[in-house]
């Protein structure tokens, strides 16, 4: 479902935006993708620190 969630209505500016064309839906995609990367990388960073603090509680 993430991938037709760019065809949501969204109000950016007080005005609705849908994708129409080719150069709107890369935007589109674009914007998911680094919302998506982003929230990727943020947990994996979270899950790293969090495994080091374990084991450093472990080794102490």
């Amino acid at each position: 479902m993430l991938l037709f969630a760019h065809h949501m209505a969204v109000e950016l500016f007080g005005r609705e935006f849908s994708p129409h064309g080719t150069l709107q839906h890369v935007c589109a995609f674009a914007a998911i993708g680094l919302i998506v990367g982003t929230s990727a990388y943020g947990a994996l960073t979270l899950a790293s620190k969090l495994w080091n603090a374990r084991h450093a509680r472990r080794g102490a």
